[in-house]
């Protein structure tokens, strides 16, 4: 191989390695299941999607979209922010006990908020951030 050869080739490899690693920065979030983009700091939210068509609501009961943790509680829907105050760990919801807990079960660690976002245990030191919900047929409406 010549030396042209070998720098050509060598370039080609660099070349897929960085575009491999930046196409891989574009891939979905695993915490959101689709609608609108989340929004930039700084900016409200405000966001429309279609219920019946979400499968993890349909399922568990709650879903993750643009940073926002959305449970369906009797016949309304609950909407707070979707990451632990304490150290960013995603919340789940609990429809047994109506109530938000940490997903970061180590010790230290382990908050729960209750329907109304308020710390009921755990070392979170406020109250999860609320937003407000509007439903028109299936169309859910989560909004400050």
């Amino acid at each position: 191989m010549e030396r042209k050869e070998f720098l050509a080739s060598l370039g080609i490899g660099a070349g897929s390695l960085i575009l491999s690693c930046c196409l891989g920065g574009c891939s979905k979030s695993s915490n959101d299941d689709g609608g609108t983009p989340a929004p930039a700091p700084g900016n409200k939210v405000d966001f429309t999607f279609d219920t019946a068509a979400d499968a993890n609501l349909a399922s568990r009961g709650w879903t993750v979209r643009n940073n926002v943790i959305i449970a369906r509680s009797g016949t309304s829907y609950l909407a707070y922010e979707a990451l632990c105050p304490h150290q960013g760990s995603g919340l789940t919801y609990d429809a047994a006990n109506n109530s938000f807990p940490c997903s970061n079960t180590n010790a230290g660690h382990g908050s729960v908020f209750d329907n109304a976002g308020k710390k009921v245990a755990g070392p979170a030191a406020r109250d999860l951030k609320k937003f407000q919900t509007a439903l028109t047929g299936n169309n859910l409406r989560v909004f400050e």
